[in-house]
């Protein structure tokens, strides 16, 4: 692993950029060691700290629903930091034009008061479930491409089987086979980056 991260740190943007979009194994991964922090730094910039970690977890997430496809649009020869600086300021006015709308829709922030006491019994929940959120992404960056493509299919497009082996030219079984060792990997991944959130397999 130490030695595919030194690999990676020699390619340029470009070729970083290139190995994200055809699926190169741990090209994902590289990608998010080398601009996690400036993407983090201009979420929060944008937010003054507000919902930082919720902007940053769904930005990567828009990415995989995506396929990388701000990575597609962006000029080779240009700036990378420089564009994801655009785009991420883009996604931000996005986030909070959608949250906006949606505490309008239920009333605004004044109706929601008399449920900060329960918000306050799952803050703890809630933060785990942000670092589980985090550490699913670094998981999944690591899969081969095709188990990446099985679990974006499953998880994040929440595709039915149907529709996920026509995509992929399978018959249903195959399939099911495909999936199921997928989510085994992933799984595995997750629980190597993370044990301390399964006790029972320590």
């Amino acid at each position: 692993m130490a030695r595919a991260l030194n690999s990676a740190a020699d390619l340029s943007d470009v070729e970083l950029v290139d190995n994200v979009l055809r699926g190169a194994p741990g090209a994902i991964d590289a990608f998010y060691h080398r601009h996690s922090r400036l993407i983090y730094h201009c979420i929060r910039s944008r937010t003054g700290g507000q919902d930082v970690d919720d902007i940053f977890q769904a930005f990567f997430e828009r990415l995989l629903k995506t396929g990388f496809r701000a990575l597609q649009l962006w000029q080779r020869g240009s700036s990378l930091p420089v564009y994801l600086s655009s785009v991420i300021r883009n996604f931000v006015t996005d986030f909070h034009r959608s949250k906006r709308l949606r505490e309008e829709a239920v009333g605004g922030t004044m109706e929601l008061e008399p449920l900060s006491g329960a918000q306050a019994e799952t803050i703890t929940a809630t933060s785990h479930l942000k670092e589980l959120r985090h550490i699913g992404i670094r998981a999944w960056a690591v899969l081969e491409a095709r188990d990446r493509r099985l679990v974006c299919d499953r998880l994040h497009r929440d595709l039915d089987n149907e529709t996920i082996a026509e995509r992929l030219k399978l018959s249903v079984g195959a399939l099911r086979t495909a999936m199921s060792r997928a989510q085994s990997r992933y799984l595995a991944q997750v629980r190597q980056l993370a044990p301390e959130f399964f006790p029972d397999r320590a």
